[in-house]
């Protein structure tokens, strides 16, 4: 098994491939993208997480490929407008040009726009946004050109060997560290919308009003729906915004981590090849750790004969070891391992 880490700086690729990493992905903005485009992201991250110089990037290429890493660029937003198309197709030639490995898609308009000369030799991976939930919509991407499939994050165990049984000659990828997410990527607006939906108030008109949510501007990084939003009640007949309620959050528990270690058992078994470390917007150091920590729980299963029990014993007592914490239900990728396993 392989394993991805995510990069955003030319400075951090020694330090995660002596960490273990078998990839990196990362992605690259352009200045100037955010002044005409405002923030219609290019990949699904903020400038500060993105390479912005062509220069740097393939620096950042050369050290990956002296450690035998690859690197995979991200250009994964949900669409892009017309007028955009033309320029991303640009960005693509550009970083393979320079000796990316691989491009991660996840707006099939975009890999139709693409000649696919571009991409002979390259590999063309359907990150998580692509949302595919079954086997056929495996399917539908590799008749596009996809050579790997990213599975999203919310789906368990048995989901995951559902999917890829029938192909078993397609790369398939899980996320496996960090930014745990119970939602679905690809319709993330979804988690973003208050669920209050439309309520009368009044007792002679009875207006009617709908709740919207905004995010709480902060410094940090709060992980999307996991920030603060303020929630504002509007009248659907047009009138002014009538009142606010106080700062919430969607998530009842703050999920700092997220942790899919246990499963990797599993995942080997069922031929899952490729484990994604994340997050770009991380310290450098807490992305060396996490990788660290991954390939040590891939070190456990060089013993072949080591048995699932003995495997997940290990597997926590690595963990409590490398996070100073016992792992737990919370924060766990894959939860149905501790209902499996409730004597661990």
């Amino acid at each position: 098994m392989k394993i991805k880490s995510p990069l955003t700086n030319k400075n951090e690729v020694k330090l995660l491939c002596e960490a273990g990493s078998d990839e990196l992905f990362c992605g690259i903005e352009p200045y100037g993208w955010r002044t005409k485009y405002k923030n219609f992201c290019i990949n699904q991250r903020s400038t500060g997480a993105n390479f912005t110089k062509l220069a740097d990037l393939e620096k950042a290429i050369f050290i990956a490929h002296k450690y035998r890493t690859k690197v995979h660029i991200a250009m994964n937003a949900f669409f892009y407008l017309e007028e955009q198309y033309e320029k991303v197709v640009g960005i693509i030639k550009d970083v393979l040009d320079i000796g990316a490995d691989g491009v991660i898609f996840a707006d099939p308009t975009l890999l139709l726009k693409i000649d696919k000369s571009m991409l002979k030799s390259k590999e063309v991976i359907m990150g998580t946004d692509a949302v595919i939930f079954n086997s056929s919509a495996v399917k539908f991407y590799k008749k596009l050109g996809a050579t790997r499939i990213v599975l999203p994050r919310s789906l368990t165990i048995t989901e995951i060997k559902e999917i890829i049984q029938p192909d078993k000659l397609m790369e398939y990828e899980v996320f496996i560290f960090n930014d745990l997410c119970y939602f679905e990527d690809g319709l993330c607006t979804y988690c973003k919308e208050d669920t209050g939906g439309v309520k009368k108030e009044g007792k002679r008109n009875k207006e009617v009003y709908f709740f919207s949510t905004s995010r709480i501007s902060k410094r940090g990084y709060d992980g999307g729906c996991r920030g603060r939003f303020s929630r504002q009640r509007i009248s659907l007949r047009n009138k002014p915004q009538t009142g606010s309620a106080g700062p919430f959050t969607y998530w009842m528990k703050k999920h700092i981590e997220g942790c899919g270690a246990c499963a990797i058992y599993d995942l080997k078994m069922m031929g899952i090849g490729n484990l994604k470390v994340l997050d770009r917007n991380l310290p450098v150091e807490e992305k060396v750790k996490a990788t660290l920590f991954i390939k040590e729980s891939l070190d456990l299963l060089r013993d072949n004969n080591i048995s699932k029990v003995d495997y997940l014993e290990k597997c926590k007592a690595l963990f409590k070891k490398t996070f100073k914490v016992k792992c737990n239900r919370y924060d766990c990728y894959y939860p149905s391992v501790f209902l499996e396993n409730k004597g661990l």
